[in-house]
């Protein structure tokens, strides 16, 4: 029984659950992507500067 409860539980909350979690690691990942753009950056006189993806 408590197997069922559970599950209904997980069930009526899972949407909102990976709606949090997905906007999370957006807010994790997107200044570690920017970071790694602004490392990759060619330094140097006549570099080419590569495209964004």
């Amino acid at each position: 029984m408590k197997d069922e409860l559970w599950m209904r539980s997980w069930n009526e909350g899972h949407p909102q659950f990976s709606a949090d979690l997905h906007r999370g690691l957006i807010w994790l990942f997107t200044p570690l992507r920017r970071l790694g753009e602004t490392i990759a950056r060619p330094a140097g006189p006549g570099a080419q500067p590569r495209k964004a993806r």
